[in-house]
């Protein structure tokens, strides 16, 4: 075969193939270099380091300041905070302490339901059995929770009924339920890169409930949710209105009660725990 006509032939073949044969090379050499570790030197690093100047530091500085005293302030408004009774050191026996707390707290609500001519059962109280001592403290702050919603659910009532003695008030408590300990019992997956575990910042217990009441003693116990040091963070809040007229309002609702672990902080700001 003659070379030179084979070349003169297929010119324009050879050359985009050519052309592209140095293209991929190229790129081949491009990909390994930036995929290839690089070493800082000291003095490099210095330099990274001194990119931002004192002014920004200081801003910076400012800012996480700024950060971590709005941060405490929320966790001021949001946590909350058990009365004695509902801590579990000291007292004995988990599951002796536990149970007497619980029976004490249905028998003081259905009291008090009573004396108001509430509609209320000590079965429409529940909570799981706890198993362990960490169970029990668990349900230990969730019958916190519980004790603070029926508190705060009467006191909507005899509020209502001072203002307005023909007013419905509280008309029955349908059902009080601690849930299950939210994500604190199950082993779930290990989280991902970047990804923050709630587990490791707090506790919540959540109390589900239903009741039946008018529209003003709704709305007032909505309004006592907040209070610093015990607030009952309103998860859900579904209220349905009579079928007739005069008659109450039928609320179901989920209130959860937060508590933050304190996690020491070093100075690169992480967890000495994670470390």
């Amino acid at each position: 075969m003659d070379i030179g006509a084979f070349v003169q032939e297929n010119k324009r073949w050879l050359i985009g193939g050519a052309a592209g044969a140095v293209v991929w090379l190229i790129a081949g050499t491009v990909v390994d270099s930036s995929l290839q570790p690089q070493r800082l030197s000291a003095s490099k690093l210095g330099q990274k380091a001194q990119a931002y100047g004192k002014e920004a530091q200081a801003a910076a500085a400012a800012e996480l300041a700024e950060l971590q005293k709005a941060r405490a302030a929320l966790q001021a408004e949001l946590a909350f905070v058990p009365d004695k009774r509902f801590e579990l050191e000291g007292k004995g026996a988990h599951d002796t302490y536990g149970y007497q707390t619980g029976l004490a707290l249905k028998q003081a609500i259905t009291s008090t339901a009573s004396e108001r001519m509430v509609q209320c059962s000590e079965a429409s109280i529940t909570w799981e059995i706890p198993t362990t001592a960490d169970d029990t403290r668990g349900m230990l702050l969730g019958l916190a929770v519980l004790d603070e919603l029926q508190k705060r659910l009467f006191a909507a009532h005899d509020a209502v009924k001072a203002e307005r003695p023909e007013a419905i008030g509280l008309r029955a408590i349908v059902a009080m339920k601690l849930d299950a300990r939210r994500g604190q019992r199950s082993t779930a997956r290990a989280p991902r890169a970047g990804e923050i575990d709630l587990r490791d910042l707090l506790v919540q217990e959540q109390v589900s409930f239903t009741v039946q009441a008018d529209e003003a003693t709704l709305l007032r116990l909505l309004e006592s949710c907040r209070q610093s040091g015990r607030t009952l963070v309103v998860d859900g809040w579904q209220l349905m209105q009579p079928t007739r007229r005069g008659e109450p309002c039928t609320l179901k609702g989920t209130v959860l009660g937060v508590q933050f672990k304190n996690v020491p902080q070093t100075q690169d700001g992480k967890s000495a725990e994670a470390k």
